[in-house]
Parts: structure tokens; C-alpha cells; sequence
């Protein structure tokens, strides 16, 4: 199962534990994930796998 590094507390989250919200836009849509331990907004969650 892939971990994201979350640069703020240090912690590696799973990808299932991220919190997410995705909202539509004009031209497509725009997601956030959100760390579940610290609730930093991440962004490039692809770029920090561990």
C-alpha cells in the first residue's frame, strides 16, 4: 500500500487515510487531500510517496 510523507508532522499516511474532497470546476475537477493527524492540506500527493 503506498505512504505519502506528510512534510508537516512527519508521519507516513496511507493513501486510504487521506481525507479528500473533490469539487468540480469549469474545466474539470480539483482535488485536496488532508493529512488525518495534523489536518494539513497537502498538494502533489503523487511526489511524495515513501
Amino acid at each position: 500500500m503506498p505512504k505519502v510523507l506528510c512534510t508537516e508532522c512527519g508521519r507516513d499516511v496511507g493513501m486510504h487515510e487521506l481525507e479528500a474532497k473533490t469539487t468540480t470546476r469549469r474545466d474539470g475537477f480539483d482535488t485536496r487531500y488532508r493529512c488525518p493527524y495534523c489536518q494539513t492540506d497537502m498538494e502533489e500527493v503523487a511526489s511524495r510517496f515513501v
